[in-house]
């Protein structure tokens, strides 16, 4: 029997096929061009089964308008056509004019009736000489006319003018359209038409279940919206249909389509009504661990853990600084960038999560959790991170085994408990416990000794929790590792090399047999693991990942992991056995294979691909970072906030953009990012922007970058704007210019000394810091005096108030250097004093801190320096190297340490009083430890080939010991 149709219902039937098929391409195109932002094969599928549908049943009333429009054409009205097309353009010359650039009438009539005129005549031209008679030329202009629309519609100015955008969405339909001529006269055109229409009706009836469906896709939500001209304008109706959820909903339900995806796939644990322990251990590097291969027996309880349960080799902290590394592993997602672009630190979090459903939860932690930028975690320290229960105090390992032992006693068996415990051992300053003797390597002695009195509580809080509640997990990690010279720094939180970075990870369950996972993971998987296990839909704003098949034994083959860490100044992106950390503010990045190169100081030069591959990765990871948190920010501006350099000319795009705040921010990274590559862009919005205080700012952006800091920049310094007076008195103070010190010491005060009302960043204050020593700002010295208490400004501080050279500072830096507990800072301390005169208050510390477990690198240089090395201070030096050196010395007798300086290598002999003594070289230094000299004198005898610069003979110190800790309860409930 054969099909009859109206010619108009089948041009319809074959206009809606021919989308379906279009809709099918772009969901390829986007599934491929933009796969490392889909979370995964099913959101293609989705976009299959509801985002399509919804696109194709909202595309009936566009078709039909095609269809009529090319009935017009057909027919050759051409001046039907040309006054439609005018109309049409005349609507998007007064959508792309309302804006900041077209505010004039005067330009913005005539840019309508420019539009709206070339409308016209294109389409009057385009109908009159249409090829109707070639139809597969006519479909071929069609194809190429839609490719060309969309790739404009994808790429250019987007998020920009609507109006124009949706210009070259109807163009892309109406080219495309055109694929339907030659088949009109196909044997099956109808049979594909009728069946394509009651495809479209029945996907419109489907369309308020696709709505429901798409609203809890909020990765695919956004993919579509930014890449999918077609895909996400059917989003967009979807949100009206059925507005999706609120992000900051807090019923913890997450999308069906991941219940049902987890449904099919199974679950790879389940921890169902466990209790759930977490032991964190404040600085722990993972080599220091036993079961890591450390060949000290630091860890014996963490050992036996690993023994039974899923050790992870390469496991990453987010950042190096306990607040945010907590924070990060609270909330399953990287807190550093979000609270850096402004986003609020009220993000949900792990025993938030586990009380809506039905856990009990506990946790035990000092102050020190959030001590560093305090003033973004406000809210996270004021309610305690969302656990109901909680300790804050500094507690001593047996007062924290009471307080845990007590609290599980009282916890009532009705609920599962998660339970968070955070040692703050081995947190420097390390002290050895008595306990857990270590000897044998200075460097580390009391920080393995620490680490053995943090493992000794581990063991401690495992057996209470295996007695009162058998059964539960256990997860033992750190918050972040600890660097012992590595890479020529101390300490944390100024790199993202493997020894900062990389922190020990065992977890022991059900469903975990013993087992070695090598693929990189992050302890921001830890949040959605547990919630994973616990059959928890995982929210949406997530960044973890779930980590179950692994401890299950079923990752799939060849998994390289992933784990991304970040500082102020470095990222690092792990995937594999291979590293790329990359300088942010050099824009430089430099690939390591820890496999081949354990310790990082080999960059590996012979995989371009490979690096090229992971600093795409690393910039879609930034990417990522805040676009449901901070989805107003462009992202540009959340990449620069994050302190990406490379963001630079993204963010003189912004320059042009149509909102002022957005011009503003652009203007200020732009300060930031001192980039030269954008110096064009910011010339021409400094003198053309119609907002003044955007060409203020990029004037200032231009005086940075060394471009007329004269007479507009000095005009800003005496304006009524502080922001601009601040800035223009950094960028003046940069140049040698004095003019604006004042300004900059107020900031500083402002900002940076305790109980600052408006606490600043590092950054700002390095860059403070910087311009007043440029200028030698003498008033700023009694606010740099007080800020010496701020453990991380202090060397930069004191470096400044060294440059600045006033001597009044000088008392408050011998004081400071005298009970410098930090190694890396002391040498600092020791230089400002010397270029500030200081030399008799020096030998008194210099002496204790070349005597101490671990000395001071450079105490004998610099005690030279300052003239202290005589027979009366134990010391000897020259100006010309001597081959041999036979000095008599006082000395305080007793253990004492001998210091020498040779001018070169060689081997060097050593004696005193006639006793040999064995030295072990650091470069030029030669350390020699001897455990008895008698006093007051000692003789010395040396002898080196290129000769003896300098010798000191300082009695052994211990180190100096740790204030007592001020113990703080927060008043925690009964349980």
């Amino acid at each position: 029997m054969k099909l009859r149709a109206h010619p108009l219902v089948v041009d319809l039937g074959l206009v809606l096929a021919s989308f379906a098929v279009l809709l099918a391409v772009e969901n390829l195109v986007v599934g491929i061009g933009w796969r490392a932002e889909i979370a995964g094969a099913w959101e293609m599928g989705v976009v299959r089964a509801h985002v399509a549908p919804l696109a194709l049943a909202a595309s009936i009333p566009i078709a039909l308008a095609l269809v009529l429009a090319g009935r017009l054409v057909a027919a050759r009205r051409a001046r039907s056509v040309a006054v439609l097309a005018a109309a049409a353009g005349a609507l998007v010359g007064i959508g792309v004019t309302h804006g900041r650039h077209f505010a004039s009438l005067a330009l913005r009539v005539p840019f309508v009736a420019v539009v709206a005129a070339a409308a016209g005549a294109i389409a009057f031209v385009a109908t009159r000489r249409a090829p109707l008679d070639r139809p597969k030329t006519l479909a071929a202009a069609g194809v190429l006319l839609a490719a060309v629309a969309w790739l404009a519609d994808v790429f250019v100015l987007p998020r920009l003018y609507p109006a124009f955008h949706a210009a070259l969405f109807v163009l892309a339909l109406a080219g495309w359209a055109l694929v339907i001529v030659p088949l009109r006269e196909a044997r099956a055109s109808r049979a594909v038409a009728l069946v394509a229409l009651a495809l479209a009706v029945a996907c419109a009836a489907w369309a308020p279940r696709a709505a429901s469906a798409i609203a809890s896709q909020d990765n695919l939500r956004r993919v579509l919206v930014e890449h999918a001209p077609l895909l996400g304008r059917s989003v967009m109706l979807a949100t009206r249909i059925h507005p999706p959820p609120p992000l900051d909903d807090d019923d913890g339900a997450a999308s069906t389509v991941l219940t049902s995806v987890r449904a099919q796939a199974g679950k790879s644990l389940d921890w169902s009504n466990r209790d759930i322990v977490l032991v964190t251990i404040d600085a722990l590097r993972a080599d220091h661990v036993g079961a890591y291969g450390y060949p000290r027996p630091t860890t014996p309880n963490i050992d036996a853990l690993a023994a039974r349960g899923a050790r992870f080799t390469h496991a990453y902290c987010p950042t190096p600084h306990t607040s945010y590394s907590v924070s990060s592993m609270m909330a399953g997602k990287y807190m550093r960038p979000l609270l850096a672009m402004g986003a609020e630190d009220d993000a949900e979090t792990w025993p938030m999560y586990l009380r809506r459903y039905g856990y009990r939860t506990a946790a035990f932690y000092p102050p020190a959790v959030f001590f560093i930028d305090e003033h973004r975690f406000r809210r996270m320290k004021a309610s305690g991170l969302g656990f109901e229960y909680k300790k804050e105090e500094f507690a001593p390992p047996a007062l924290r085994r009471t307080q845990i032992e007590r609290y599980l006693a009282g916890a009532k068996p009705d609920k599962p408990l998660f339970l968070w415990v955070h040692l703050f051992e081995p947190h420097e300053p390390y002290e050895m416990h008595p306990e857990h003797p270590f000897s044998g390597d200075d460097r580390t002695d009391a920080y393995d000794s620490e680490i053995a009195a943090a493992d000794a509580l581990v063991g401690d809080i495992v057996a209470l929790v295996e007695k009162r509640r058998p059964g539960a997990v256990v997860i033992v990690s750190a918050d972040h590792g600890e660097e012992l010279g590595d890479h020529g720094g101390r300490y944390h939180g100024t790199t993202v090399y493997e020894e900062q970075v990389r922190v020990p990870l065992v977890i022991v369950g059900p469903g975990i047999a013993p087992r070695v996972v090598t693929a990189p993971v992050q302890t921001i998987d830890l949040l959605p693991t547990t919630l994973a296990a616990l059959d928890i839909p995982l929210p949406a704003r997530l960044r973890g990942r779930d980590l179950g098949p692994a401890l299950a034994g079923r990752a799939p083959p060849g998994d390289e992991g992933l784990a991304f860490a970040e500082t102020d100044d470095y990222t690092m992106l792990a995937r594999g056995s291979e590293r790329l950390v990359c300088a942010r503010k050099a824009a430089s990045c430099t690939l390591y294979d820890v496999e081949a190169d354990p310790t990082q100081k080999r960059p590996v030069l012979d995989r371009p691909e490979r690096a090229r591959e992971l600093k795409k990765l690393t910039a879609a990871v930034e990417r990522e970072n805040g676009r449901l948190e901070a989805s107003k920010v462009p992202e540009a501006l959340r990449r620069c906030l994050q302190g990406s350099r490379d963001a630079a000319e993204e963010v003189a795009a912004l320059l042009d953009d149509a909102s002022a705040d957005i011009r503003r921010d652009a203007a200020r990274c732009a300060i930031g990012l001192r980039a030269t590559e954008i110096a064009p862009q910011l010339r021409r919005a400094a003198e053309r922007d119609e907002d003044p205080r955007v060409r203020d700012l990029c004037a200032v952006a231009l005086a940075r970058l060394g471009e007329g800091a004269g007479g507009r920049v000095e005009a800003l310094l005496h304006g009524g704007d502080p922001e601009l007076r601040g800035a223009a008195a950094l960028v003046l103070a940069e140049h040698g210019d004095a003019r604006g010190e004042a300004e900059l010491v107020a900031r500083w005060t402002a900002a940076f000394v305790p109980g600052a009302r408006e606490p600043g960043e590092l950054d700002e204050a390095r860059e403070l810091l910087a311009a007043l020593a440029k200028i030698r700002a003498k008033s700023a010295v009694p606010a740099l005096v007080r800020s010496l208490e701020d453990v991380r400004l202090r060397p930069y501080v004191v470096e400044a108030l060294g440059a600045i050279g006033d001597a009044r500072a000088k008392d408050a830096l011998v004081e400071a250097f005298a009970h410098e507990r930090y190694l890396n800072v002391r040498g600092v301390e020791a230089k400002a004093l010397l270029a500030l005169g200081a030399k008799d208050e020096l030998r008194a510390p210099l002496a204790r801190f070349a005597g101490v477990p671990e000395p001071m690198p450079d105490a004998l240089a610099i005690a030279d320096a300052a003239g202290l090395l005589v027979a009366k201070n134990g010391g000897w030096s020259s100006a010309t190297p001597a081959p041999e050196v036979n000095v008599e010395l006082r000395t305080e007798g007793g253990r004492s340490r001998l210091l020498v300086r040779t001018a070169g290598p060689g081997t060097l002999s050593a004696a005193i009083d006639g006793r040999p003594l064995t030295a072990s070289p650091s470069g030029d230094l030669w350390i020699a430890e001897i455990e008895d000299v008698r006093a007051p004198r000692a003789r010395l005898s040396l002898a080196h080939a290129t000769g003896i610069r300098a010798v000191w003979l300082v009695p052994r110190a211990s180190e100096i010991p740790p204030p007592p800790p001020a113990a703080w309860d927060a008043g925690a409930p009964e349980p």
